[in-house]
């Protein structure tokens, strides 16, 4: 993917969590306002997300750096917030 813009994330983000939502049998449809920690699936798949997005982005999430949760809140974050943490964060690969 060459321009990370935020719609195209959030469609990666909601595609990925969405399928594997499918393969694990979570009833869920997953939106840009979903919060997939508050729906059913847990941190370690929402890890293996991140990894997964990782791969399909091209680009390296910081491995201090949960995405889907807001440490001064202690909130689940929704995709659009989750996609806008994560580019903040993210570095492209070279």
């Amino acid at each position: 993917m060459e321009t990370l813009t935020i719609e195209a994330v959030e469609k990666t983000m909601v595609d990925t969590i969405q399928e594997i939502a499918d393969d694990l049998g979570i009833d869920m449809n997953v939106e840009i306002n979903s919060r997939p920690g508050s729906a059913g699936i847990s941190s370690h798949i929402l890890v293996s997300v991140m990894a997964k997005l990782e791969s399909i982005l091209d680009v390296k999430i910081p491995d201090n750096c949960y995405i889907f949760h807001d440490k001064i809140t202690l909130q689940q974050l929704s995709v659009r917030e989750a996609t806008q943490k994560l580019l903040k964060v993210i570095k492209r690969k070279k």
